[in-house]
C-alpha cells in the first residue's frame, strides 16, 4: 500500500511539472508583431488618394460619407493603418 502511494504522488509530481514546463513557449509581444513595416511611418498629411493607392494599393475596403459642409470624407481600411480622406487629401491616419 506505501508503494502504491509513493508511486502515486511521484506520478502526479512528473505530470505537474512536465505540464509547467509544456506551457506557451512563445513570446505574447511576438505574436501581435507587425509583418511589414508600419506604413503610417511614410505617411504625412496632404498626400492625395491617388498617390497612396498607387503606392500601397487598393484597401481592404472604403467607408464614405458626406460632411455638414458637404465635403466628401473618406475612410480607407489598410490591414496596418486607417486612413481619412477629405476632399481626396489625407486628413488623418492611425495605426492599428
Amino acid at each position: 500500500m506505501k508503494t502504491f502511494g509513493f508511486l502515486a504522488i511521484g506520478f502526479a509530481a512528473i505530470i505537474s511539472s512536465g505540464c509547467a514546463v509544456k506551457g506557451d513557449t512563445d513570446d505574447a509581444a511576438s505574436k501581435h508583431d507587425p509583418v511589414g513595416p508600419n506604413m503610417t511611418a511614410e505617411l504625412n498629411l496632404g498626400h492625395s488618394s491617388d498617390s497612396i493607392l498607387s503606392k500601397y494599393g487598393k484597401p481592404l475596403y472604403k467607408k464614405g460619407r458626406t460632411d455638414t459642409d458637404g465635403k466628401k470624407l473618406e475612410d480607407w481600411f489598410y490591414p496596418d493603418a486607417i486612413l481619412s480622406f477629405k476632399e481626396g487629401n489625407l486628413n488623418a491616419f492611425k495605426p492599428k
